[in-house]
């Protein structure tokens, strides 16, 4: 064994302790770890587990989509660049599956994803009662928006994705003591998006996973009993709050008068839904090419100087993979997200299960509202996690191929 292979997986741990909560160290140790990967030799085994895993091939499959778009692109030479370095998460997502195929280093992954997700947990709660050095915000109190690194946005999908984890993490464990642990870590990271952030997107993430949750790990009278009991909670929780509701209130406000204010968050998204498509059906099967909506999408807004308002993504993952794309791009989009589904089912292990079917989900709705594989930090998360569940659960296909025919 060269001796950078034995580095990869502790690059990899140090990859996933540092990408939520300093993004530039994680970039510097994505680098390093790429390059290590490049010099360790060994491509033929990992490329004999790259094939085997789907939802791998699907993701080279979505950026093998990119690279054909930039071939036929009239955007400037910047903006295809651009989109190439941006997705090529995609191409790292492979690099990191063929590192984590040992599930010792898989559950350190989780572990260090785990201590930086409970640092960002306790910093958002502290931020009620104290300013923070390293915290986004600087104003505590009750009512207020908390986040700690990056944008909300960001910090919702990883803390609902954490809720998700925290249950999982529940139901396995074995002591009294140990699952109230967890279940009180799922609350406070639940109310964390429900009562200390204003992200609408937060509370829809959130029912994303309970639901999933749900669905994956209970069956008979207890699922019944649990979609209810969320129903009633989400309910309670509702109504728990007046700055809860005023969010929605305005959330509503924004969406009637969409027509005449489109620069509002709710306004800005529905223009973009009603415009977006209009460049897809110019184009409908290949796109305008790689980077083309930049430029594309300022063609067709009604006044000029909106451009640098709409022209940086439409806030829809599908819409943007549509506009540059077509439907060759959405479809490519929508198989990399069967396959993780596909996978996940076939994996008896009910929590690398349940997790992978919640990152799917999250993803699937997320891309609904905005375009977590263009934003760095929701990229960073979503590429990271795919890559260390698909090896989770490809252990499963791994189990399949080795066992002898009936």
């Amino acid at each position: 064994m060269h001796p950078l292979a034995k580095t990869l997986p502790v690059l990899a741990t140090l990859v996933f302790l540092t990408f939520p909560v300093a993004m530039g160290v994680a970039n510097a140790l994505t680098l390093l770890l790429l390059l290590a990967w490049i010099f360790s030799g060994n491509h033929r085994a990992h490329w004999h587990a790259i094939r085997a895993n789907p939802v791998i091939m699907m993701a080279l499959l979505l950026y093998g989509v990119i690279l054909l778009g930039a071939s036929y692109s009239a955007a400037p030479a910047a903006d295809i660049t651009l989109h190439l370095t941006k997705y090529a998460k995609l191409l790292f997502v492979a690099v990191l599956f063929s590192i984590l195929g040992d599930r010792t280093w898989q559950r350190r992954c989780m572990v260090a994803f785990t201590a930086a997700m409970l640092f960002i947990l306790a910093s958002t709660w502290m931020n009620l009662w104290f300013v923070l050095p390293w915290s986004k915000t600087q104003t505590p109190g009750w009512g207020l928006s908390h986040h700690v690194f990056g944008d909300y946005i960001t910090q919702n999908v990883m803390m609902a994705f954490f809720v998700l984890w925290s249950l999982v993490s529940a139901k396995a464990q074995k002591t009294v003591a140990r699952r109230a642990a967890w279940l009180a870590i799922a609350l406070l990271a639940a109310v964390s998006i429900t009562h200390l952030s204003d992200g609408r997107s937060g509370y829809l993430l959130l029912a994303t996973t309970l639901l999933i949750f749900v669905l994956a790990t209970l069956r008979g009278k207890a699922l019944w009993a649990m979609l209810i009991a969320s129903v009633l909670g989400l309910g309670v929780t509702l109504m728990s709050s007046q700055s809860l509701m005023q969010r929605f209130e305005r959330a509503a406000v924004e969406a009637r008068q969409s027509e005449t204010d489109n620069q509002s968050s709710i306004g800005h998204r529905l223009y973009n839904y009603r415009k977006t498509p209009e460049l897809i059906m110019e184009k409908p099967l290949l796109g305008w090419g790689t980077g083309a909506y930049h430029t594309q999408i300022c063609r067709i807004v009604e006044k000029p100087e909106w451009c640098p308002v709409f022209n940086w993504h439409p806030h829809n993952q599908y819409l943007f993979l549509g506009a540059d794309h077509g439907m060759l791009g959405i479809l490519a989009y929508l198989a990399l997200m069967a396959s993780m589904v596909w996978l996940a089912l076939r994996d008896q292990d009910i929590s690398s299960r349940t997790l992978l079917l919640g990152l799917a989900g999250l993803l699937a709705v997320n891309s609904l509202v905005n375009s977590p594989l263009w934003s760095s930090r929701e990229s960073h998360f979503f590429m990271f996690m795919m890559a260390l569940l698909a090896a989770r659960s490809g252990l499963a296909l791994q189990a399949e191929a080795k066992s002898p025919p009936a």
